[in-house]
């Protein structure tokens, strides 16, 4: 009875040890691919909240190194002035971190725009934060329309002109607080990041 014991914790030992070499393994040969991916999803994000006809480099940011998650960017215009600055945050969700990145004035540091980088909240509800609707219809699509298309995203949309503390006022997705919640507290960390950086002495 005691040898079986043994055997099979020696036996449950090796498979765990196995396991975990493999997985250290897959991970060390594909990390630098997760990174680049990753890189590019967060070079993504901050291009899409980049207010139009700014322009980011990427590789200079204000504060930080590129692509960290305390890195923040000037947006600068045709003029090379800042026109905006852009940074992430990051807060626990439901069911995980829920990453934004945010555009903010450079004048008042009101929010330009907030968009979601990166979440995994539950499908339906918490990944709401995320989802954008276009402003074509079916018949548009079909025969063309008039004006551009625009996606629409209601909650993320409420972000636009108010500062940290005004996003009392943005009302959280029916069913999706804690996602809702959490994505205020990413968007109140990226312009504290923004903050600190143009405030650093130069």
């Amino acid at each position: 009875m005691i040898r079986n014991i043994i055997r099979f914790l020696v036996v449950l030992g090796l498979v765990c040890i196995f396991t975990g070499g493999g997985v250290a393994v897959l991970y060390a040969v594909f990390k630098g691919d997760l990174a680049r991916r990753e890189n590019a999803a967060k070079e993504a994000a901050i291009l899409a909240a980049t207010p139009e006809g700014a322009k980011v480099d990427i590789q200079q940011p204000l504060a930080g190194e590129p692509f960290a998650p305390d890195a923040v960017y000037a947006a600068r215009g045709a003029d090379g002035k800042p026109v905006a600055y852009v940074a992430g945050g990051e807060a626990t969700g439901y069911s995980s971190t829920v990453k934004v990145v945010v555009a903010a004035g450079a004048a008042d540091l009101r929010i330009l725009r907030v968009v979601v980088a990166s979440q995994a909240e539950t499908p339906g509800l918490g990944t709401r934060v995320a989802e954008t609707k276009s402003t074509y219809t079916l018949w548009d699509k079909l025969f063309g329309a008039a004006e551009a298309e625009r996606l629409l995203n209601p909650f993320l949309d409420q972000f636009a002109g108010k500062t940290p503390g005004e996003f009392k006022d943005v009302h959280a997705i029916t069913a999706a607080t804690i996602t809702s919640n959490a994505t205020k507290r990413a968007a109140e960390q990226a312009v504290e990041r923004i903050r600190k950086a143009i405030e650093k002495p130069k």
